[in-house]
């Protein structure tokens, strides 16, 4: 049985031009996915890894890290800045059921990226 996905959307506007909002969220998700990621305005990748969420779950800080999702993002130009839409989705495939655990590790991860996206830019 497929999981309802845990998702949040983050949008933020600021003053600095798009190449330089695309250089910052290309190195976030660097730090988030451990790849090279390009300084494109809009693009979508796979973070985590499935076996280390099924491995050590959501609760211990190993699987916290690494929890499976895929988040995709764009950025457009705003008058004398940019805007930053990005959305995060979970990605842990097919489960027979889902604790409050499983809802609670993403919502928990999903608000630290937020935070650390956030201070990227203030």
């Amino acid at each position: 049985m497929r999981l309802q996905p845990v998702q949040r959307n983050l949008d933020l506007t600021t003053s600095l031009p798009p190449h330089e909002v695309a250089g910052r969220v290309a190195d976030f998700l660097h730090e988030l996915t451990h790849r090279p990621t390009t300084t494109a305005r809009t693009g979508i990748v796979k973070a985590g890894s499935r076996l280390a969420y099924r491995i050590f779950g959501g609760v211990m800080n190993a699987g916290k890290k690494r929890l499976p999702m895929i988040v995709s993002w764009s950025i457009t130009e705003n008058g004398s800045g940019s805007g930053i839409h990005l959305e995060m989705k979970s990605d842990e495939g097919t489960y027979g059921f889902a604790t409050r655990w499983h809802y609670q590790a993403y919502e928990q991860r999903f608000t630290q990226l937020e935070r650390d996206l956030q201070s990227r830019f203030a």
